[in-house]
């Protein structure tokens, strides 16, 4: 059996949804709070409030909201994998390879010009693909942005200048 408390809370939010577990979270730390049990715990709690997380709320990460997202178990290797892409910019780097997925797939970009935006709408529709059409986007890195056109270029050039030497001498 794993002790890792983060396979373990991972688990549970596979099982849950991370809204439900969020939930239990808030009700523990209330209850810590109004019985007094942990005082200085709750001072600081990792557990914001509603009222602090509000406040403070950022857009979630593409991974962070795929996992919250139930998708069946054939496709979450593949979904996780291009979360994890996007959130390290070599899966759609840029808010254009978003607006083209939205295209493609008919989906309604959104009118805000942020990549984080698009996390909810693009998700969503991937993890409705069959899990072959994900697995061939992950494999053949689709919407990657530019492909690194640098050493083509440079065999391009010096095939050129080896043609003129042998032309002209």
């Amino acid at each position: 059996m794993t002790s890792d408390p983060k396979d373990l809370l991972l688990s549970i939010v596979e099982e849950h949804g991370f809204d439900k577990v969020e939930e239990c979270f808030q009700e523990i730390a209330a209850s810590e709070h109004a019985t007094g049990q942990s005082q200085a715990n709750s001072a600081t709690s990792p557990v914001p409030t509603k009222r602090t997380r509000s406040r403070n709320r950022s857009k979630p990460t593409a991974s962070q909201y795929v996992a919250r997202l139930d998708i069946s178990p054939e496709k979450v290797p593949f979904v996780r994998e291009l979360a994890k892409r996007f959130d390290a910019k070599s899966f759609m780097p840029a808010f254009n390879d978003a607006v083209e997925f939205c295209h493609i797939y008919g989906i309604e970009p959104p009118a805000s010009r942020s990549r984080a935006n698009v996390i909810p709408r693009v998700f969503k529709r991937i993890a409705s693909l069959d899990s072959d059409h994900i697995r061939r986007m992950v494999d053949g890195r689709h919407f990657s942005g530019p492909s690194r056109l640098g050493p083509i270029s440079d065999a391009i050039r010096r095939n050129r200048r080896s043609e003129r030497s042998a032309y002209l001498g």
